[in-house]
């Protein structure tokens, strides 16, 4: 991705293996958009911390990095006695530090093919799987960029740019690509509380000079019954074999208030998300995180030198904190993969080969 950098421009992917310092790095989704900040993890359980902490988020940076962290596993206990049952455990601490995307698994199963061959091997396939989310978000640039016209209002919700797909993005990847072709639109970025992934959309955004307003979460549906939404597009953090999606909490609000109003609403994802062995939303688990993101807000002070947190609630208030909702496929207007724009009849049809 661009980054801009002392006013230089660089590209970095937002996670991606040192290889003269046998280390996984990662871009500190945590300090953005104030810093910049290169956050190295040396083990496996540096790469779990990174992905509770959501050091690094986004469903398919979430497989890749814990793709490096099983290779990482692999690497420290190989030749050791027990050296399976240290891997394995590694694999499940892993698989269990975010439960509801399924990218995650899928990038522990790909490395998890070279337990037994070579602790090389396991860095090679991390980074092969890695690159190939990376080059996925590329092709659903160019595959999206048929629905952008013109002038446009367009709405997303959380991020879906480089940051949460190691390079390119997904639902931002249209963007950026009719963007970069002269096309020229307007972007409604919701905050998306209680994480704030809108300040890394909005970042991001602001990385390619791409227009874009900054909303409350509450006042989407005010813009769409005014008129004032063309398009919605996402991403989808766990996509079921009937088109239902998991995706950030609030999707399903969108997607409500967007079918009422006739406006256009896509999922953008690559193939590590949809998960071919879930038959309906139902069946996808629901993370809840600490409600402290809900009571604390954190930013920095007016100053801008020190990190600061303050409480918004009163003590002893009950508070309820689900990471992700699941839209019904019958609210979807289609989905941008790899593959082209699908239907939710096309999506097993094109999965199952």
């Amino acid at each position: 991705m661009k980054l801009k950098i002392n006013g230089e421009e660089v590209d970095l992917p937002a996670v991606w293996w040192n290889s003269e310092q046998k280390l996984v790095q990662l871009i500190d989704q945590t300090k953005l958009p104030f810093q910049i900040s290169i956050h190295s993890c040396s083990t496996y359980r540096d790469i779990v911390e990174a992905i509770k902490s959501m050091k690094i988020r986004g469903a398919p940076s979430i497989g890749a990095t814990a793709a490096y962290g099983l290779a990482q596993a692999i690497n420290e206990f190989w030749g050791e006695p027990e050296y399976l049952t240290k891997v394995s455990l590694a694999y499940d601490q892993l698989l269990l530090s975010r439960p509801t995307a399924v990218d995650l698994k899928n990038g522990l199963d790909h490395v998890k093919k070279t337990w037994v061959v070579s602790p090389d091997e396991a860095i090679v396939q991390a980074q092969k799987f890695a690159h190939n989310i990376s080059m996925q978000g590329k092709k659903i640039g160019e595959v999206g960029k048929s629905l952008i016209r013109e002038s446009m209002n367009i709405l997303t919700h959380c991020h879906t740019g480089a940051l949460a797909l190691v390079d390119h993005g997904s639902a931002i990847a249209p963007l950026i690509a009719s963007w970069e072709d002269g096309m020229r639109f307007h972007v409604y970025v919701d905050e998306t509380r209680p994480r704030m992934q809108g300040r890394l959309t909005s970042w991001e955004l602001t990385q390619y000079g791409i227009d874009h307003t900054v909303i409350c979460d509450s006042a989407s549906g005010h813009l769409m019954s005014s008129g004032k939404v063309d398009l919605i597009i996402l991403g989808a953090d766990r996509v079921a074999k009937n088109g239902d999606i998991a995706n950030k909490i609030g999707t399903h609000n969108l997607a409500v208030i967007a079918n009422h109003y006739s406006i256009p609403f896509y999922s953008a994802f690559p193939d590590t998300t949809f998960d071919i062995n879930t038959s309906t939303g139902a069946e996808i688990t629901i993370e809840e995180r600490n409600p402290q993101e809900i009571y604390e807000v954190r930013g920095l002070s007016k100053t801008k030198r020190t990190r600061i947190s303050v409480s918004v609630y009163k003590e002893n208030t009950h508070f309820y904190n689900p990471a992700f909702d699941v839209t019904p496929a019958e609210l979807l207007s289609g989905y941008i993969t790899p593959h082209g724009i699908l239907s939710k009849e096309d999506l097993g049809q094109v999965y199952s080969n």
